[in-house]
């Protein structure tokens, strides 16, 4: 037995034990997304157009994402529209960033783990990494979501009395809760990952100005800054929509 293999049994018993039937969903979603990525993969690496592979794909995982969790059908809906909405946004602020900030492909300091392999691959470093970035928002969008969007409907439920802007004006507030703690997770799990580049920065005695005009330092900063940015967006978009379609239903 491999340590993969031990490591994911861990994992799998840990999940059915705390989460029980979510817990397996979550579980068994986390191996699709895995199949769907190489697919993904797969499929640009074949030369088939990358914005509609990413699209399709990304559809593809939040879709997993947010169905495994188990929450009722207008949580499901309600996070599913803003999740879509999301990215197509963030896709369309992605891609000219990534060009404009000429941070995709691989850095000097790559040099020396590539020595002997070929770079004339058939996709252009920009576009993967445009996919690269749109897929590394996708999992802090879904959970933004559903989370917001499971809140709204449970306070709808708890005081069905209230009229929709009191809920609302609740919802505000669970809202900006819930976006602070999914920007604090994107936000520490960078800075987890940024410690490796500031041990290598410091070790090749890097000045500040180095280090922000260094790939690896942007590609980074940026992955972070759109994470953060989903994250953001999701709260006001899942307001309006919930507000109009509790306005259209009449309720």
């Amino acid at each position: 037995m491999t340590v993969t293999i031990a490591l994911a049994l861990i994992l799998f018993v840990l999940m059915v034990l705390i989460g029980g039937g979510k817990g397996l969903g979550a579980f068994v979603s986390l191996w699709i997304n895995f199949f769907v990525l190489a697919c993904i993969i797969t499929l640009i690496s074949f030369s088939f157009n990358p914005f509609w592979v990413l699209m399709i794909g990304g559809g593809i995982i939040l879709t997993i994402t947010i169905i495994s969790t188990g929450s009722n059908e207008n949580t499901t809906s309600l996070a599913l529209t803003v999740s879509f909405i999301v990215m197509i946004l963030l896709l369309l602020v992605i891609v000219p960033t990534e060009y404009l900030s000429l941070s995709a492909g691989f850095s000097v300091e790559n040099s020396e783990a590539l020595e002997g392999l070929s770079l004339g691959i058939n996709v252009p470093f920009a576009t993967l990494g445009i996919c690269a970035a749109l897929l590394a928002t996708l999992g802090a969008i879904a959970e933004a979501a559903v989370a917001i969007a499971a809140g709204l409907n449970e306070l709808k439920q708890d005081q069905p009395d209230a009229n929709l802007s009191q809920i609302i004006h609740a919802g505000q507030g669970l809202g900006r809760e819930i976006v602070g703690t999914a920007v604090n997770t994107v936000l520490f799990g960078y800075l987890a990952d940024f410690l490796s580049l500031s041990l290598l920065f410091t070790r090749l005695n890097y000045s500040f100005a180095e280090i922000f005009n260094t790939k690896l330092f942007t590609s980074a900063v940026l992955s972070l800054m759109y994470s953060i940015l989903g994250v953001v967006l999701v709260l006001p978009f899942t307001l309006l929509i919930f507000h109009q379609q509790n306005r259209n239903s009449g309720k």
